[in-house]
C-alpha cells in the first residue's frame, strides 16, 4: 500500500481552530518530500461547512466524520470513532495540531491502537527512507532527532507555529467531502461534557 498522509483537523463549536492550516502546511511539505498521499478529516456533528472549507486546501479528500454523540466534545467518543475510522483507511501517518484538545486524546488513540506518539514537533526531515521528526526537550533547552521504530501507522503533533497556516497551499479545485457516520459504541462515552472553561478576563488597571 503506498504512504498517506492523513491530518486530523479540530473544530470547536463549529468553528474551525485555523491551526489546522499549520498541521496541513506540514503535511505537504511532508507529502512533497515523500511522494504520499494527502487526505484531511474532521470530527464532530454537522461539519459539512468545516469540512468544505478545508476542502479548499490541496488535498486529495476530506472526510466529516460525523455522529450526534461528537457534537459536544469527549475523549472516549472521540477516540472509539478515530480507532475504527483509521484502521478501515490505513494511513501512514496521523498528523495533529498540538491543542488542548489533541493533548487530551490522542496519547489515548495511539495506545488503543498499539503505537507510540511523537509529540509537539517542530520540524523534519528525511534520513534515508525513514523520516525524522524534530522536538525540543526540557523546555526548549535543547532539540532532538526522533523517528518510529513501530509499523505505521504513526501518530505526530506540531506545535503551534512551527508551520505557517497562510502557506497551506490551495488547491487548483475543491477536494471531494465523504461524510463517514462515526462508529462510537453505546456506553462507550464515560463522561459527560458540561460548560467548557474559559479564560478569566483580566481586571483592567
Amino acid at each position: 500500500m503506498a504512504d498517506a498522509i492523513l491530518v486530523i483537523a479540530e473544530q470547536r463549536e463549529g468553528k474551525l481552530n485555523r491551526v489546522s492550516f499549520e498541521t496541513i502546511a506540514a503535511a505537504q511539505a511532508i507529502a512533497a518530500e515523500t511522494g504520499a498521499a494527502l487526505e484531511a478529516a474532521v470530527f464532530g456533528n454537522g461539519i459539512d461547512s468545516i469540512a468544505k472549507e478545508i476542502a479548499g486546501k490541496k488535498v486529495a479528500r476530506v472526510y466529516a466524520i460525523e455522529s450526534p454523540k461528537l457534537a459536544k466534545y469527549e475523549p472516549d467518543g472521540v477516540v472509539a470513532a478515530l480507532k475504527a475510522f483509521i484502521q478501515q483507511k490505513q494511513p501512514t501517518l496521523v498528523l495533529m495540531p498540538h491543542t488542548y484538545q489533541v493533548r487530551d486524546f490522542a496519547p489515548q488513540l495511539a495506545t488503543a491502537l498499539e503505537r507510540t506518539l511523537i509529540s509537539d514537533a517542530i520540524g523534519f526531515h528525511k534520513s534515508g527512507d525513514k523520516l525524522v521528526f524534530t522536538r525540543q526537550m526540557f523546555q526548549g533547552k535543547f532539540t532532538a532527532d526522533v523517528s518510529f521504530a513501530c509499523p505505521a501507522p504513526h501518530f505526530v503533533t506540531f506545535q503551534a507555529g512551527a508551520f505557517r497556516g497562510d502557506k497551506a497551499e490551495a488547491g487548483a479545485a475543491a477536494a471531494p467531502v465523504e461524510t463517514v457516520n462515526a462508529q462510537v459504541p453505546d456506553g462507550a462515552q464515560r463522561n459527560q461534557p458540561k460548560i467548557r472553561l474559559k479564560k478569566p478576563n483580566r481586571p483592567s488597571t
